[in-house]
């Protein structure tokens, strides 16, 4: 074969390959897109017979799939069947990531545009589709079924299918057998997904000086958002902002450009994180007291023009300078210390309390002229999606 013949079979391949592989996907989403309906009305009615051949339909144009592995694994531990090679290739193919990914997707709000944007990253089988509901119902009912004497395998998989914790003493632990432990995974690292994920924590609450002198900021309205790292771990971490609306204050003498100046402030803004060491966890409730560590940014209600000249940037294009306009803003450093109490709510997301002291020197910066109260206590309400 010479370089031309070469070249045109290298040619015809890269025309024929994608094509057959669109025709492919197409020919899955349609099959899938046919049967599933059929799948529903099938487990819903207990019409188990009819269920086997939809799934050979589907694998045949789709291959082998999660949600086809996940509903053949269902029905032969429902009729009582040998599972432990259909659970060994959900294990080995890593299914159980797709499904706790897909399970994480379908949590969001914007799921169905999740969905529509990756067909093919959920094998055309639509995010909160019935039938999900109906394999998680099923298996919920054979895990306390007493008609069902369950291997460890079938009773660690179940767990996942139904989206619960495994209980964690020896009868469903996992076999001592090496060749079992091999295959079956610790279920722990499933005991709770939703501890596991980055959590976005909003807040409202109350600041407040305590008792002291120069009381300049009253009780005010705090209110922020946060991140908050995976509960799993013993450490926790938070990062984000605060604001604090100043509607009960005092003025604050302010030295401005060698002026003595009576400055009203309408907000101070918090930037900066937490560490946090969690000392309870029953799952239903989270104790975490904890560091707070940030940088307090309070606005004084004076606004001033700087000029800037103008400049090339490495590109060669000439940006005009001028005057710009920017707040005049007393900085400081904001220490602290808090108790968090989180409760879990049944839609597998956190409520929680924090109380807290802080330490903030307002009057640390050399223009602040009269002294102010530095130390200051905290309530909030907050939530964890």
């Amino acid at each position: 074969m010479n370089i031309r013949q070469l070249a045109l079979m290298i040619l015809i391949m890269s025309c024929v390959i994608p094509t057959k592989l669109l025709y492919g996907q197409e020919n899955c989403e349609r099959y899938t897109v046919e049967t599933l309906p059929l799948l529903t009305q099938a487990l819903n009615n207990n019409d188990f017979d009819k269920i086997d051949p939809l799934l050979n339909n589907i694998q045949t144009s789709c291959g082998i799939n999660e949600y086809v592995q996940r509903l053949r694994i269902l029905m032969q531990i429902i009729e009582k069947k040998n599972s432990a090679a259909a659970i060994d290739l959900y294990w080995s193919s890593q299914f159980d990531k797709s499904f706790l990914q897909r399970l994480d997707a379908a949590d969001q709000d914007d799921f169905a545009t999740q969905y529509e944007r990756h067909k093919e990253k959920y094998n055309f089988y639509p995010l909160r589709h019935p039938l999900d509901g109906l394999i998680k119902v099923r298996a919920q009912a054979l895990l306390v079924s007493d008609s069902y004497t369950l291997t460890d395998q079938e009773r660690n998989i179940l767990q996942l299918f139904s989206d619960t914790a495994a209980p964690e003493n020896k009868q469903n632990s996992p076999s001592n057998d090496q060749d079992e432990q091999q295959r079956v995974p610790n279920y722990k690292i499933y005991k709770d997904r939703h501890k596991a994920k980055l959590g976005y924590v909003p807040s409202i609450g109350v600041m407040s000086p305590l008792s002291g002198a120069n009381k300049v900021f009253g009780t005010n309205l705090n209110l922020g958002f946060m991140l908050m790292s995976s509960l799993e771990r013993k450490f926790i971490f938070e990062g984000g902002f605060k604001i604090r609306i100043n509607s009960n204050d005092r003025n604050i003498d302010y030295n401005y450009e060698g002026s003595t100046v009576s400055v009203n402030s309408s907000a101070t803004a918090f930037m900066g994180g937490a560490v946090g060491y969690k000392v309870f966890d029953n799952d239903k409730c989270i104790l975490i007291p904890k560091g707070i560590l940030g940088i307090d940014i309070t606005d004084t209600g004076i606004t001033e023009s700087a000029y800037s000249s103008g400049y090339y940037d490495p590109d060669g294009y000439y940006y005009d300078g001028g005057y710009t306009d920017r707040m005049v803003t007393i900085n400081n450093v904001h220490l602290g210390l808090a108790f968090a109490s989180l409760f879990r709510m049944k839609n597998q997301k956190y409520i929680g309390f924090e109380l807290g002291y802080h330490y903030a020197p307002y009057d640390a910066s050399s223009k602040v002229l009269i002294p102010i109260q530095a130390n200051y206590g905290s309530f909030e309400l907050f939530f964890r999606f």
